[in-house]
């Protein structure tokens, strides 16, 4: 029994020690919060006014850094967004290491002739391309049939740019029963082709004219599907450019 009660005692006792140890660490931690708080205080007193000022804007040029670091954060993240919109809307198909961001276009449209841009990306060039795509069938009320297109005039905004064809470079295809037949190019958009594409968005619309110099020709009025695939096949080509 007075073994038991020893053993009580020095437990009760530890208790009491650990309580009071605690206690006083406590005390002391709480002393030196409020020195240090009081120090703070006192050195803020004690600043001069030119001292506070350059603080007050060094604090307003950190949030400035702030507020520029999201919004280039937001800005990057709605690139990425808008990126990841346009591509989903397109067929994109990757040959020998270059990728192609083509709309799906039909093979056989009404008979005329198209303009159709698309963007080439690879490892370290991004460029901006277009294809001229003429279709004619042997119902066309025009009756045109071979154009053997050697030139087309781009037209928007009262000026007209004027792209001439290596005739060697043309694609040609016809049906077996001759029912229809399609002449084709496809080129690179130089800077006076990309200035054609900005002044049909400038005005959001204009024509294209495919002919044989001194022979037959086929005119056509963009639509305004086709004027918005060209503005966002340049929006991509500036996007993936810019990577």
């Amino acid at each position: 029994m007075n073994k038991n009660k020893i053993i009580i005692g020095a437990v009760i006792f530890y208790i009491i020690i650990m309580a009071a140890g605690a206690a006083a660490y406590f005390y002391v931690d709480q002393q030196q919060k409020e020195q240090q708080a009081q120090a703070e205080t006192a050195a803020q007193q004690e600043k001069t006014p030119e001292q506070l000022q350059r603080e007050a804007e060094k604090v307003k040029e950190e949030e400035i850094k702030r507020q520029i670091e999201e919004q280039e954060r937001v800005k990057r993240e709605n690139k990425k967004k808008k990126e990841r919109e346009l591509k989903d809307s397109m067929r994109e198909e990757t040959i020998n290491g270059i990728t192609y961001y083509k709309y799906r276009w039909p093979k056989k449209p009404e008979p005329g002739v198209y303009l159709r841009p698309f963007v080439l990306s690879g490892d370290t060039r991004t460029s901006l391309a277009y294809e001229v795509y003429y279709y004619y069938h042997i119902n066309d009320p025009l009756q045109t049939a071979w154009i053997n297109g050697d030139h087309l005039d781009i037209v928007a905004a009262g000026e007209t740019t004027t792209v001439a064809f290596d005739f060697s470079k043309i694609n040609k295809h016809m049906a077996s029963d001759a029912e229809w037949l399609v002449e084709s190019y496809s080129l690179s958009a130089d800077k006076n082709v990309v200035a054609a594409f900005k002044r049909i968005l400038s005005v959001g619309g204009g024509y294209i004219v495919y002919y044989h110099a001194g022979g037959k020709s086929r005119q056509h009025d963009l639509s305004a599907v086709e004027v918005r695939r060209i503005r966002e096949m340049m929006e991509l080509y500036e996007m993936l450019a810019e990577e």
